[in-house]
């Protein structure tokens, strides 16, 4: 028997517009490591961690850039490790790893329908001072 994925209230909850849903799926998960809360024609409802889920469902495929101008966030433990398995399914980066001014380290990636995707650990450096975070941020 497996246990049911947890249910509950979400503050937010993104809805993306795919192309081929079954493929988005597969690339979600298999690709990235969301697990499946649940599918039903027409909608699958993903799940990154508590409180970063996502619903997939069909919608056209337009020459605009999908999700222009919005990039989903996600916190990790590890972002190399989600960055090689991303890497290894294919995954088109749009920044690579790397370590950023605002003590942390992240990667963005699209996914298949060019929806912009940013996994992020940090901080890096727990003895730092928001401050002086916000000072090397701006290079002072």
């Amino acid at each position: 028997m497996t246990e049911q994925p947890e249910i509950y209230p979400m503050p937010a909850f993104p809805t993306l517009a795919v192309r081929d849903l079954d493929a988005s799926v597969r690339w979600y998960c298999d690709g990235l490591g969301f697990q499946s809360v649940f599918a039903m024609p027409g909608m699958a409802h993903l799940r990154w961690a508590r409180y970063a889920d996502l619903l997939l469902r069909p919608g056209p495929a337009t020459a605009d850039k999908k999700g222009a101008g919005i990039t989903l966030n996600f916190a990790v433990t590890d972002v190399d490790t989600v960055a090689a398995r991303a890497k290894a399914a294919g995954a088109t980066f749009l920044q690579e790893p790397g370590d950023r001014p605002w003590n942390a380290r992240d990667f963005t990636l699209a996914d298949p329908d060019g929806f912009a995707l940013t996994f992020t650990m940090g901080p890096l450096k727990r003895d730092v001072s928001f401050e002086d975070v916000m000072k090397g941020a701006r290079g002072k």
